[in-house]
């Protein structure tokens, strides 16, 4: 008898009839995947389980580990199990580590329901003789190859769950996420629900409309308050004190957030030596091997340390985190309770770890964590992203079975995104025709694919809209591809290793382009990647404000746990700015020729006054690694120049878009967008109803000189 016929008889025995009335078939459902907690449901289950049963499209905020993907699977695997044959559920998710932990949490309740689920994405193929599957588990990208093969179970989608969400609002991937879902539901032929996970969304009712698409409206659910957040800060002279705080907390299992994957290395190589423990890495480089590698092994682990990046804010199973450590503040609100909620909890409370290395990095931490205490999320625009809208035009003419579209067929697509404006679709199909990517046919008002546009799907390259910003060496082990990394040319040679994703790596041979590595032990001075730093990040107003408010409070909340070197720091900054004028002035200091003005306004509206100042001929810069906080000048600086007016600072802003272009999130076809729609895209991206005003507060503030620079 198989696992699925015992648990039919085990529901049977229970009392519930396992025909297919679908009051009963939700109850199975939830039986199946509840069943260990006794069908005792969590907040967000109570509320968003039977709208969505009855047909609602929802978007469901909740913390971690709250029950959000049960919430949304239990009815409509429920649905699907009514009609399996004829029926079925992506799954979507933003990292292929995320969709190997969810395959193997869906796993158990959906065989339970006599329910074939199936994962595709780069690392696993799907076999196109896939018919009975009910759930497909895949990232974006790999639906997007998905709708241009013309997969036949394609034609039976009723349903689609969007993961993380925070993760691609705002994006140019998340514009391609709900392109597709317009895609999907043209292919079959029907009305899809939509459903979207979330932890953590700044504005839910625009999150919502964004996800609507061309659909039915998106009803929000959202959870009760999240866990209260129990700090500890320690200050950190140096990283060799990092070993200190490890140890004193007492942790077996330790999460360690970091910035950057150069950073992933620098503790690796600073804690490797650490006992009892075992140190892993874990971050966007490493390939599928790689990272189930370090997801097992520190799982199973007894004492083991996990050094990671964004990559790990994601829900992946990585077994019990005891102690979470911020190492390096992360830039927004959204991403710092999306870390400290991967672990470190106790008594109801999410214990977190932050370790500030300076006085900059300490006032963050305070910042973030008042700001995440009082529920207070940045709220991100949706953005209009142009060079999305080619990605779907190449990936289109593709799926086509000649290689030809028709014009009307890109306008009807496009029709759900209201800023898409009569005739631009026209505009951006003449300029590929005219570049080689499409060959325009006028007498049937229909593209063909073009040279160029060949070269580029022969390659597998129109389906993603991830700017890697990076070219590397390819490196290869055991005949497979590990990871791209940008190596320096002068010092790759046989014999030489790399340190990369915390393990030492020989070099075997050489080739043009890669290079073959095998495992090997530490050496004194390997070989580093050069990892580059990238763009469409910024400190908000919102974090930027707070930063500045806490230097004026005269003390933190009882409840936090600050030891003494941090005590003192906090005591030190607080007497270098003057009480009296509590936050609402412009800090002026000065020191090595220059002028250092701490406005507190955020990255892009600091940006914006540099603009400014220029247009009024004084030069100034946004102070690096401080760009959210200062700016700075050879000579004094006038803010009462600054124009009040919305217009005049607006058109500024327009008019020198092209400065604004690195703090935009911008897909990898951005040069192939006409330039009056690359300016739009950019510009789409600035929120001016924070930024704006924030600026225009900075021409009345009085100027307190203090006398050293506070960063």
């Amino acid at each position: 008898m198989s696992e699925h016929e015992d648990w039919r008889k085990h529901l049977t025995a229970l009392g519930f009839d396992t025909a297919t009335r679908p009051d009963v078939v939700l109850t199975n459902a939830k039986s199946a995947f509840l069943h260990q907690h006794h069908e005792q449901l969590s907040d967000i289950q109570q509320s968003a389980i039977n709208p969505i049963y009855h047909g609602e499209n929802a978007l469901l905020i909740s913390s971690t580990a709250s029950g959000k993907t049960e919430a949304a699977c239990i009815p409509i695997a429920a649905k699907v199990s009514k009609n399996s044959t004829d029926s079925l559920c992506i799954y979507l998710a933003p990292t292929k580590a995320l969709l190997n932990d969810i395959y193997k949490r869906l796993t158990a309740p959906l065989h339970r329901l006599g329910l074939i689920m199936a994962i595709r994405h780069g690392d696993k193929p799907l076999l196109s003789t896939n018919d009975d599957v009910a759930f497909l588990l895949t990232t974006p990208e790999s639906l997007d190859v998905l709708l241009c093969r013309d997969f036949p179970i394609l034609s039976k989608v009723d349903f689609v769950i969007c993961d993380e969400i925070h993760q691609v609002f705002g994006t140019p991937r998340g514009l391609q996420m709900v392109f597709l879902l317009e895609r999907v539901a043209k292919s079959a032929n029907r009305k899809v629900q939509r459903a979207a996970l979330s932890a953590t969304v700044g504005d839910p009712s625009a999150a919502a409309e964004w996800l609507k698409g061309g659909g039915d409206p998106v009803r929000v659910f959202s959870s009760g308050a999240a866990r209260p957040i129990d700090p500890d800060l320690h200050w950190l002279g140096d990283v060799d004190s990092l070993a200190d705080t490890v140890l004193k907390s007492g942790a077996k299992k330790l999460l360690v957030f970091v910035n950057s994957r150069r950073k992933c290395d620098d503790l690796f190589l600073k804690l490797n030596q650490l006992s009892p423990y075992q140190v892993f890495v874990h971050y966007s480089t490493l390939d599928k091997e790689q990272r189930e590698y370090v997801e097992s092994q520190f799982k199973a682990s007894e004492f083991a340390i996990c050094i990671a990046t964004t990559t790990l804010e994601l829900g992946i199973d990585i077994g019990s985190v005891e102690a979470v450590i911020l190492y390096d503040p992360p830039s927004s609100v959204s991403s710092f309770l999306q870390r400290i909620g991967r672990g470190g909890r106790r008594a109801g409370k999410t214990w977190v770890i932050m370790t500030p290395k300076n006085d900059l990095e300490l006032l963050q931490f305070c910042a973030l964590t008042a700001l995440a205490s009082e529920g207070i999320v940045e709220t991100v625009p949706p953005g209009q992203f142009y060079s999305v809208v080619v990605q779907q035009i190449f990936s289109s003419v593709a799926a086509k079975h000649h290689h030809r579209v028709h014009l009307k067929e890109i306008e009807e697509l496009c029709s759900s995104f209201p800023w898409i404006l009569p005739g631009e679709i026209a505009s951006i199909m003449q300029g590929l025709s005219t570049k080689g990517y499409l060959i325009h046919e006028p007498e049937w008002s229909s593209y063909q694919m073009g040279p160029m546009l060949r070269t580029l799907f022969n390659d597998g390259a129109i389906f993603s809209n991830i700017s890697s910003g990076e070219s590397g060496i390819q490196i290869i082990c055991d005949g497979r591809r590990m990871a791209s990394l940008p190596l320096p040319p002068s010092r790759v040679r046989l014999g030489a290793t790399i340190l990369f994703a915390g393990r030492y790596w020989e070099i075997t041979s050489v080739g043009e382009g890669r290079v073959s590595v095998r495992l090997t032990h530490p050496v004194g001075s390997p070989i580093r990647p050069l990892y580059g730093r990238g763009g469409g990040s910024y400190t908000s107003p919102t974090l930027a404000n707070r930063i500045r408010d806490v230097m004026f409070e005269e003390a933190n909340p009882s409840h936090w746990s600050l030891d003494r070197a941090t005590e003192d720091r906090l005591r030190v900054i607080k007497a270098t700015v003057p009480s009296r004028h509590s936050g609402r002035c412009i800090f002026r200091a000065t020191g090595s020729s220059k002028y250092y003005y701490y406005t507190f306004a955020g990255g892009l509206e600091n940006a914006v006054l540099q603009l400014l100042f220029s247009k009024l001929g004084h030069e100034c810069q946004v102070m690096k690694d401080a760009e959210g906080v200062a700016i700075c000048s050879n000579e004094s600086l006038d803010f009462s120049r600054i124009p009040e007016g919305e217009n005049e600072i607006r058109g500024a802003v327009q008019e020198h878009w092209r400065t604004f272009s690195r703090l935009a999130s911008k897909g990898p076809f951005f040069e192939l967008v006409p330039g009056a729609l690359r300016r739009k895209e950019v510009l789409s991206q600035i929120d001016y109803g924070c930024t704006i005003p924030d600026v225009v507060d900075t021409q009345n503030r009085p100027i307190i000189d203090i006398p050293s620079r506070l960063f």
